[in-house]
């Protein structure tokens, strides 16, 4: 028997190639977990909103909310190093 966390496996997200990120995206779209989650916030949102809003089943926004408590500290610093590297693109960023 392994030691560790067991892996849990989601239905409407998914793992893509990427240089450096390693957060899922929203299968089918063009949008990582972090993406969905700021808008909902921001827009303060509920998930059944964010989800018609998106065209997405609900039950795909609170997938991307447990893999949010599950994996914050990573999608923190991935939204970190976005600001990072748009600023030495030359973005000015508030």
């Amino acid at each position: 028997m392994s030691e560790g966390k067991a892996e849990v496996t989601y239905r409407y997200l998914e793992a893509r190639p990427h240089p450096w990120r390693k957060q899922l995206c929203i299968k089918g779209r063009n949008l990582t977990v972090w993406q969905l989650l700021t808008s909902m916030w921001v827009h303060q949102m509920t998930p059944e909103e964010v989800a018609a809003d998106y065209g997405l089943p609900v039950e795909a926004v609170y997938e991307a909310l447990d893999y949010y408590e599950k994996h914050r500290e990573l999608l923190h610093a991935e939204a970190e190093e976005e600001k990072r590297r748009l600023i030495a693109r030359g973005w000015k960023l508030d």
